[in-house]
């Protein structure tokens, strides 16, 4: 039923080669959606998102929590519909996942 769905969506690019790290990939990032649902009740109300110098430009918690996630699965999407998804891109989400979980760890 996923296969089918997603082989409606993207096209002829979700083929059974890059299936399996699609579906590591997707799942990657559904560990990202819930470590930020997770660390939503932990973090403080605002958090910072870009610093320039001595300035920082905070943001909402509830927003900036799930920017990771939502880049980490558009990224994905497109890997998908340019027929690009290899090995060495389950591994940077897995870095970005890691390096992700280590920011919002600082933040608490």
């Amino acid at each position: 039923m996923i296969r089918k769905f997603m082989k409606n969506i993207l096209g002829e690019n979700f083929t059974q080669n890059n299936a399996k790290l699609a579906c590591v990939n997707f799942g990657i990032i559904l560990f990202m959606f819930l470590v930020s649902g997770i660390m939503l009740f932990f973090l403080p109300e605002q958090i910072p998102i870009l610093h320039n110098g001595a300035i920082e430009y905070p943001i909402p918690s509830a927003l900036g929590v799930w920017l990771f996630p939502i880049i980490a699965l558009i990224i994905n999407i497109s890997f998908i519909k340019q027929n690009r998804l290899s090995k060495i891109n389950s591994i940077i989400f897995a870095v970005l996942l890691m390096v992700m979980i280590a920011l919002y760890i600082s933040f608490i």
